[in-house]
């Protein structure tokens, strides 16, 4: 029987939830705490760079310019977090924006429940490939999707190579904090927090736990009221990393004030 990508993402995702829990108990055998340290510190960035900004505010939204090479190199970075490919999670992505809590909407809590949400037990059972025909044009996003597993299993014969812990505290772990943090968004954000705008039936809240847990993509009612924005804090209290990060050093240009087609 031949896996589907969500299946082997999935997987994958079990698998490194597998190796967590090994690298915990060796950290608390051991008392070699560090572990923990190196494993957040990869957890960050990748998180931040590889999905916030290039799955998400690049890929999905389009809320800004940059080199191609900064979005290859970002979209490689969020493929290594296992939350499945950049073509994938943008499908995804996008029609849960289209379809906001209906039977559409790949992810729901408000039809799945939050379990199902959060854990990825979501039962896709068709999604809407025009909403993504950009990405099935590019021919490097195409190689990305086609060979995905391949590429995370070089990355880790790679840190292998270095040092077999480092598949546990430089990609496992790392990948499961990925994987919650971004289920808070799909789970939190639709049940915490106030809506700022109204947006209809659809339930995304401003949601200050979400935006720490997720590093910045918190501000969830004023995403999906503005999809095509780059800053989603949008109050100056309002935390945005991925912002200050993309102003800073990657956009060359920043849409902030047009809607996008694929909003």
């Amino acid at each position: 029987m031949k896996l589907t990508h969500n299946q082997k993402t999935r997987g994958l995702q079990i698998l490194n939830h597998i190796l967590a829990l090994v690298g915990l108990v060796y950290v608390f055998a051991t008392g070699q705490y560090y572990w923990l340290a190196i494993a957040i510190a990869f957890f960050i960035p990748t998180t931040i760079l590889g999905i916030n900004i290039g799955f998400h505010r690049l890929l999905s939204h389009s809320s800004f310019t940059t080199y191609p090479y900064v979005k290859e190199i970002l979209s490689v970075i969020g493929s290594l977090t296992t939350l499945g490919s950049p073509l994938a999670w943008t499908a995804v992505h996008r029609q849960h924006h289209a379809y906001a809590e209906t039977e559409h909407d790949p992810h729901s809590p408000y039809v799945l429940g939050n379990w199902r949400a959060w854990f990825g037990v979501w039962d896709i059972k068709s999604l809407d490939l025009r909403l993504v025909k950009d990405l099935r044009k590019d021919p490097f996003q195409k190689f990305l999707h086609k060979y995905y597993v391949l590429i995370i299993v070089v990355y880790c014969v790679l840190l292998a190579l270095i040092n077999p812990l480092l598949v546990i505290f430089a990609y496992a772990i790392p990948s499961c904090l990925t994987l919650h943090a971004s289920s808070s968004v799909i789970v939190i954000a639709h049940r915490h927090g106030y809506q700022t705008h109204d947006i209809g039936d659809d339930e995304a809240r401003n949601s200050w736990i979400a935006n720490i847990t997720s590093l910045g993509e918190g501000w969830h009612n004023n995403h999906h009221a503005m999809p095509w924005k780059l800053t989603q804090g949008i109050n100056r209290w309002q935390f945005d990393p991925p912002a200050w990060v993309i102003k800073t050093f990657l956009a060359k240009d920043v849409i902030e004030s047009k809607s996008r087609p694929n909003g």
